[in-house]
C-alpha cells in the first residue's frame, strides 16, 4: 500500500510538471531573435560548423552546427531549407531543417545547435569574406 502511494504521488507530481515543461519548450525565443525564412537574402560559410545568414535589410544571424556538416562545401553550394511546424518563423534551432546540396551526390544534413542574432558591432567585426 505504501509503495502504491509513493508511485501515485510521483505520477501526480510528474503530471503537474509536464504542462509547464511543454509550455516552456513550445514558447518561442524573444521576438528579436526570430526571423522569417522568406526574408533570408544570402548566406556565407565561416567554417565547417558555422553559417551566417543575412536577413531583411540589415540583420545577420549566425547558425552554429553540432557537427561538421559544412565540411567540403562552399558558400555557393545551395542550401535546402524547410521550416518545421508549418510556419516560416524561425526562432529556435528545431524550427529549421537545413541541408547543403553537394553536387549530384545528394545533400548533407545539418543539426543546428544554436541560432544567434548578431549585434551591429558583431556584424561590423566580421571578416569581409564571411559577411553575408
Amino acid at each position: 500500500m505504501k509503495r502504491l502511494l509513493v508511485i501515485t504521488s510521483a505520477l501526480a507530481l510528474a503530471a503537474c510538471a509536464l504542462p509547464a515543461l511543454a509550455a516552456d519548450q513550445a514558447k518561442p525565443a524573444t521576438g528579436s531573435q526570430c526571423f522569417r525564412m522568406s526574408q533570408i537574402r544570402g548566406h556565407t560559410k565561416a567554417d565547417d560548423r558555422t553559417l551566417y545568414f543575412s536577413v531583411g535589410l540589415r540583420d545577420v544571424y549566425r547558425l552554429d552546427m553540432s557537427g561538421a556538416c559544412l565540411a567540403g562545401t562552399t558558400t555557393s553550394d545551395p542550401l535546402i531549407m524547410e521550416p518545421f511546424g508549418g510556419t516560416d518563423l524561425i526562432c529556435r534551432p528545431i524550427d529549421l531543417n537545413l541541408k547543403v546540396k553537394l553536387g549530384n551526390v545528394g545533400a548533407s544534413p545539418c543539426i543546428i545547435k544554436e541560432i544567434t542574432k548578431l549585434t551591429p558591432d558583431q556584424i561590423a567585426a566580421l571578416p569581409p569574406k564571411v559577411k553575408p
